[in-house]
């Protein structure tokens, strides 16, 4: 019964059904009464079958994270906000506790992946077809202005609501979901975590069932990422293909082929006509955003400007997960943030290194370090910190890692190895994250002087 609940309960979360059908019980608040009992259930069961697929390590760092989240508002003063920002975060965190509760064996791993996976072909393919029938545009598809600020009347008149049908260049057409979602960057970002994940049902010799099942999904999400005009998701997609053409064609090649794709994307205005370069308006706007965001961090090193002030202090968010965290809370909550990450990556490199070559296990750790790269590549572009998807991703690699940890012969090989080291990989990878966007700040105003 818990897993079920929990299957239910993440595509719910995921396809958003309530909005969609614009069903009017929000009063009744739906999503948060099924959480609530998907969670009570879920400890019980875990509790009963003595079974969680994570370390105390985990829950520790992301427990913390919560307190610094929660420090880094009443540091401003506010204690009723550190009450709002525990419960803002509470539905990211609750999602990683959820699946590790949940998905405790290979088989709930393959349905749980399945079930994002199914999930997220849903929302891009009811959003396309949004934009190519014009039915439910206002909710899933985002309409930007991009004309001169006054138009005449009757070219405005003569505008088409249909966004396929638009070619007047006035407006900017970009899918979207709903929920978390809504935004075209945080569909597009969830669609590049996805897509690696379609490759667990392919199958050798068996080319109409890869067809179906992969294949065709595939090329939907693409196109759907096409549709959202998200340049970072563009990125994540590239990192996608670099990593998994690179043992084929060297590294050298694939980044030569890497880059001219990247230059006929530009060319071909996949970026809904957004260039990919610090001297386009929006782009250099968030690299200043980035000088903005360490100031921040230079003027409140321990716990930052609090949990969602970054535009308390300047008018654009901070487009970049690991800027907005060190700028809102501080060195304290970025080291929480970074160790989690990477004790959820060691874990997914460990199983690759030393699960057997032809293993189910080793084979959903490739997928989802690919999905782990692609989003965050994407998240260095972003402001996605705290966003749901984000922990969905940790929960599944850390489930992943359990799935092999749990077996017998893995477990005793961990424990005689004394587990995965990750503070001092952590304080690297803090230095090393901090380092380039000040080289990125500093490389973009010698360029514009």
């Amino acid at each position: 019964m818990s897993f079920a609940l929990f299957l239910v309960y993440l595509v719910v979360v995921l396809t958003r059904p309530i909005e969609f059908f614009e069903l009017d019980i929000s009063g009744a608040r739906p999503m948060l009464l099924l959480w609530l009992g998907c969670f009570l259930v879920s400890i019980l069961h875990a509790l009963a079958r003595a079974r969680v697929a994570a370390k105390a390590a985990h829950f520790l760092l992301l427990g913390l994270l919560l307190v610094v989240i929660m420090l880094s508002q009443l540091k401003q003063g506010w204690a009723g906000g550190a009450i709002v920002a525990a419960f803002e975060f509470s539905s990211s965190a609750g999602l990683f506790a959820l699946v590790c509760l949940n998905v405790t064996s290979l088989w709930r791993l393959r349905v749980a992946c399945a079930a994002v996976v199914a999930s997220l072909v849903c929302v891009a393919a009811m959003s396309t077809l949004s934009y190519h029938t014009g039915w439910m545009t206002e909710q899933l598809v985002l309409s930007q202005w991009v004309g001169p600020d006054e138009v005449p009347d009757e070219v405005v008149a003569a505008l088409v609501d249909i966004p396929a049908q638009d070619d007047s260049g006035l407006r900017l057409w970009r899918i979207r979901g709903l929920g978390f979602m809504s935004d075209p960057n945080d569909l597009a970002q969830a669609i590049v975590m996805t897509l690696p994940l379609l490759w667990a049902v392919a199958r050798r010799g068996r080319r109409w069932r890869n067809v179906l099942l992969v294949w065709l999904p595939g090329l939907l999400l693409i196109y759907a990422i096409y549709l959202t005009h998200s340049r970072g998701a563009v990125l994540g997609l590239a990192s996608l293909f670099f990593f998994g053409l690179r043992d084929r064609l060297g590294t050298l090649k694939t980044t030569l082929a890497i880059m001219a794709v990247l230059v006929a994307v530009n060319v071909s205005g996949l970026g809904g006509g957004r260039a990919f370069s610090s001297e386009e308006e929006s782009a250099g706007d968030r690299i200043e955003a980035w000088y903005e965001g360490m100031q921040m961090l230079k003027n409140n090193f321990l716990l930052g400007v609090g949990y969602g002030n970054f535009l308390d202090h300047h008018h654009l968010t901070a487009h970049n997960s690991f800027v907005l965290c060190f700028a809102e809370l501080g060195l304290l909550g970025y080291f929480f943030w970074i160790a989690l990450l990477v004790l959820v990556y060691r874990g997914l490199t460990k199983v690759i290194a030393e699960a057997a070559a032809d293993s189910q296990e080793r084979k959903y750790a490739i997928l989802l370090r690919s999905s782990f790269i692609g989003f965050l590549t994407c998240a260095w572009f972003l402001s996605r910190t705290y966003q749901p998807t984000l922990y969905l991703l940790l929960g599944l690699a850390t489930a992943t890692w359990y799935c092999w940890a749990s077996q017998a012969e893995s477990k005793r090989q961990y424990e005689k190895r004394g587990g995965m080291a990750w503070g001092a990989p952590t304080l690297a990878a803090m230095v090393l994250s901090i380092v380039a966007v000040y080289g990125f700040v500093t490389l973009d105003r010698m360029l514009v002087s």
